[in-house]
């Protein structure tokens, strides 16, 4: 087995809409348990996988987070951490751009095919959500799979600090 020194490319994809909320609490431990929760899955990890990992990203690698349409629109407690990223990785870039790494985030929209709903997306709110884009399809993990490819490879070391939007359009229509 071949353990290398350095790391290439490192993307922060864990994150998601938190389960059920704890019962028998008031309203303010709830809205608390949601939050620090959402902030855990959607910033926390990302921000300590990669200080964990930091030492070993080498001139030319990239880091890249996913990130959330919900950041700009209508995301609560969820868009309020995808945001945060966005500022975070902001940061990040200014701190790591001098030794070479890029950091970028992929804003979704609507990805089909994920279990981000847990298989509570009613057909209405899909096909409102298809019919916000400009393209009137739903995306897809290729798209996101792609714009990570292009950002981790040579053809976009330019690119960092960014955050771009994979969303069929869906950000501009609000």
């Amino acid at each position: 087995m071949c353990i290398r020194d350095s790391l290439d490319v490192l993307v922060n994809a864990a994150g998601g809409l938190p389960g059920a909320q704890p019962e028998g609490v008031s309203p303010l431990e709830a809205v608390h348990a949601e939050w620090q929760t959402n902030l855990n899955q959607n910033l926390l990890g990302a921000v300590l996988t990669t200080t964990a990992l930091r030492d070993r990203l080498a001139p030319g690698s990239a880091v890249i987070s996913i990130g959330s349409i919900g950041a700009e629109r209508r995301g609560g407690s969820y868009g309020a951490a995808k945001a945060a990223l966005a500022a975070w990785n902001a940061a990040l870039s200014a701190e790591l751009g001098p030794h070479g790494v890029t950091c970028n985030v992929i804003s979704p929209g609507y990805i089909e095919d994920t279990n981000f709903f847990h298989g509570g997306l009613a057909a209405e709110r899909r096909t409102a959500l298809i019919e916000e884009t400009h393209n009137k399809r739903p995306g897809t993990v290729a798209d996101i799979a792609e714009t990570a490819y292009f950002l981790a490879g040579a053809n976009a070391r330019h690119i960092t600090g960014q955050t771009l939007h994979v969303n069929g359009g869906a950000y501009t229509t609000r």
